[in-house]
Formats: C-alpha cells, sequence, structure tokens
C-alpha cells in the first residue's frame, strides 16, 4: 500500500478509537478494542512519518488524501 492510503486508514481510525474508549467507559467494561485501535492507528500514521521521504502529511492535506484514496478503491471496482 502506499503512503497515503496507511495515513488515511491510521486517521479514520483514531475517531473509531474514541467512540470505542467511551462505549467502554459508559458500559464499565475495560477498552481493550479500542487500546488496539489506538496502537494500530498510531503505528500506521508513525510508519508514514518515518518511511516517507517528505514525512508525515498536514492535516490540511486530509480532505484531498480522502479523495485520493477512494478514488483509488472506487477504481478497483
Amino acid at each position: 500500500m502506499d503512503h497515503a492510503t496507511l495515513y488515511m486508514m491510521g486517521f479514520y481510525l483514531l475517531p473509531l478509537a474514541v467512540v470505542s474508549i467511551v462505549s467502554a467507559w459508559a458500559r464499565g467494561h475495560r477498552p481493550i478494542v479500542a487500546l488496539a485501535l489506538v496502537l494500530t492507528s498510531v503505528a500506521l500514521i508513525g510508519f508514514v512519518a518515518f518511511d516517507r521521504p517528505e514525512g508525515m502529511y498536514p492535516v490540511t492535506q486530509v480532505p484531498e488524501l480522502t479523495t485520493y484514496v477512494v478514488g483509488r478503491i472506487i477504481a478497483q471496482f
């Protein structure tokens, strides 16, 4: 996978982790799935930051990257 796809996967897993944390907290459970989501997200974003020669993508490019990644997914069909 290219860096843009990995970055976007990590970027969009973070809100899911927050929802999972709140859900686990509301039910009185340990947030194990939320921890896995946070670790996966941080690992994906960190990999892109260290492996990409230009460094991490700026947050201002998220809409453009989202369009790029969605376009690539649609092109696969």
